[in-house]
């Protein structure tokens, strides 16, 4: 027991010894590196991790607008294509028989639109002043040729045409017709359902038409006529009545003929209609002729649908 005493004695003072020294140290050289005593311990290395970067500031969203919208270039002007087939232009003549007579409907009648082809009874009067002022409006004569009907309830009006009279009488008859006005580019028959019927008679009156250089339209007054037959044959200017517009006076009735009428221009190219200065008439005429021409209707005068000389 008293050795283990003895060795904690000397622990004591070595401890106590130890101690004193290392304070002496600190005491003469306060600025001198602290170094450690004993057994030397290396830095605890500490990983320092760095803080996640911060997002980049939102950038403000550039909202580019679309440029206008440029005009699109003008259309270059179209070529006509030589291979194509240029579209007819739907014509229409229409003829007012009868004018003369009554002078105040053949005064409504001239102030239609023109051009009309206004054929006159030569037999009215003042007739020279009645187609003066008809052709000054800018309408085409013909001269309107009574010739005998089937019918001998009807009358044709003084020196008409007849079957069963010498050659002479009615070639003298038609060259006062003739000779009653001037500015006439042809003639067509008024009545003349007889007349126009039979060849010789026909052929008689074309003959003299011929030799003046007129053109005949055949009012085709019964389907029995052969007046543009023999026209033709001889080599005459030829147009041919497709509508009578008012056998039936009544307003709607012209308008339907009308309305026939163009639909056979519109098929075929061309039509010619035939009218009288009747109120119904002129009062349908009134309104429809501008109407069919904002509808591309072209109205020509009778002589601009004539054929040539053609055999059929």
């Amino acid at each position: 027991m008293g050795i283990k005493f003895l060795g904690i004695v000397l622990l004591l003072v070595a401890g106590i010894l130890g101690g004193g020294l290392w304070l002496r140290a600190e005491l003469a050289e306060p600025d001198a590196p602290t170094q450690p005593v004993g057994m030397k311990i290396p830095p605890k290395i500490v990983k320092v991790i760095a803080p996640p970067p911060s997002p980049p500031a939102p950038v403000p969203e550039i909202v580019q607008q679309a440029p206008e919208p440029s005009p699109p270039p003008a259309a270059a002007p179209r070529r006509p294509d030589p291979a194509a087939t240029p579209e007819k232009p739907v014509r229409i003549a229409i003829v007012i028989d009868d004018a003369g007579i009554d002078r105040k409907r053949t005064r409504r009648a001239i102030a239609l639109p023109a051009p009309l082809t206004l054929a006159f009874l030569v037999y009215g009067n003042d007739i020279a002043e009645q187609t003066e002022a008809a052709a000054a409006a800018g309408h085409e004569l013909l001269v309107h040729v009574n010739m005998e009907a089937e019918s001998r309830a009807v009358d044709p009006g003084p020196k008409v045409l007849l079957r069963n009279v010498e050659p002479d009488i009615n070639l003298e008859r038609l060259k006062w017709m003739l000779g009653r006005f001037e500015g006439y580019v042809g003639v067509n028959n008024h009545m003349g359902s007889k007349f126009t019927s039979d060849p010789e008679s026909m052929t008689l009156i074309l003959t003299e038409i011929k030799r003046r250089n007129l053109l005949f339209l055949d009012s085709r007054t019964s389907p029995k006529t052969v007046g543009s037959k023999i026209s033709r044959s001889l080599g005459i200017p030829t147009a041919v009545r497709d509508v009578f517009l008012d056998n039936e006076p009544e307003l709607e009735a012209v308008r339907r003929n009308l309305a026939r009428t163009e639909a056979i221009a519109r098929r075929t190219g061309a039509a010619i209609a035939i009218g009288h200065p009747r109120d119904a008439t002129l009062d349908a005429l009134a309104a429809w002729l501008p109407a069919a021409k904002a509808r591309g209707i072209q109205f020509v005068p009778v002589s601009a649908l004539v054929s040539g000389a053609t055999s059929e």
